[in-house]
């Protein structure tokens, strides 16, 4: 789950009203902040980051932001999550170095998910563009500064596929993987493009596959995530709402499930769509999913979970 895109719209108006935020030109919080309905394109869902990105400058919002997100999971039954964050934003919005951004959402978040008694690990989002890798050394350059915290999980590649990554990315992430003994998961597969799912796993080293809707399309390419135990983050809202699965077409979870690929039901962006985990659940379930399936989901996230020693 995108820890940005689970902050409640009543948090978004209050710390933008508090910090006295200006808002991009032609943004309108009450049309552009929420994704209610099918979009044109993944741009056009991404919208509501224009303004998301744009926030918190102080500290004290964050740790608001923190707590409004655990009070939601806690609403959904969500007992653990890993929260993807970019960090480097926090940094820029926050006048401090990514190494103190990264550690006052490692206290922060930890603080709230203490409070929601929530276990939580974090994700280090790297957005794909010219300044990936850059930005990935950025991140863990900020991990090692600070001594190589626990609550640090995994790595992640974000953002929109039809933008282009530097050559060395992928061997950048397959090498933290192996030093730092993180999960790897890829947003991959979203826009179509069964190439960049097949990239996530043979060149990024992916143990996870965020969305993966066309794999669905390739019998071969399915054969391979289960010959590799590669788990598939499933999330129906947000699938038909980018436009990843369309309107008319059936959802590519029947073929995860005909083939045995791992699967689980995860909220994408809850506060986004207004909708949390059980409805994804539902949604899944409205999909094809059995309900042998969802009793099953609690087990199979926790096995493919990147936080240890989960109950």
């Amino acid at each position: 789950m995108h820890l940005n895109g689970a902050i409640p719209a009543p948090i978004v108006r209050e710390v933008i009203a508090d910090e006295a935020t200006e808002l991009p030109p032609g943004f309108l919080i009450e049309r552009d902040l929420l994704r209610n309905k099918p979009c044109q394109s993944l741009a056009s869902y991404l919208t509501p980051w224009q303004a998301l990105r744009l926030f918190p400058k102080k500290r004290e919002n964050l740790d608001r932001i923190s707590n409004a997100v655990f009070a939601g999971l806690v609403e959904n039954g969500v007992r653990f999550v890993e929260l993807r964050s970019s960090v480097l934003y926090l940094a820029h919005l926050q006048n401090c170095s990514p190494t103190q951004a990264l550690e006052h959402l490692i206290e922060s978040t930890r603080n709230a998910a203490h409070r929601h008694d929530v276990r939580r690990g974090l994700i280090l989002t790297v957005t794909r563009g010219d300044y990936g890798a850059v930005c990935l050394s950025t991140l863990l350059q900020a991990y090692q500064d600070l001594g190589e915290p626990k609550d640090v999980v995994g790595l992640d590649l974000a953002g929109d596929e039809e933008i282009a990554y530097p050559s060395e990315l992928p061997s950048l992430f397959r090498k933290a993987k192996d030093r730092f003994g993180f999960g790897v998961t890829i947003h991959a597969g979203e826009t179509g493009r069964v190439e960049n799912v097949l990239a996530a796993v043979e060149l990024f080293g992916a143990d996870r596959i965020g969305h993966g809707t066309a794999a669905g399309k390739d019998p071969r390419l399915l054969d391979k995530l289960v010959t590799q135990d590669i788990c598939i983050e499933v999330c129906p809202i947000s699938n038909r709402l980018t436009g990843a699965v369309p309107v008319d077409e059936a959802h590519p979870l029947q073929e995860f499930r005909r083939f045995g690929v791992p699967f689980v039901i995860c909220s994408d962006n809850p506060a986004i769509h207004q909708r949390g985990l059980a409805d994804d659940q539902a949604i899944a379930m409205a999909e094809g999913l059995t309900a042998s399936d969802l009793d099953q989901q609690y087990e199979v996230a926790k096995r493919y979970s990147f936080i240890r020693d989960l109950d």
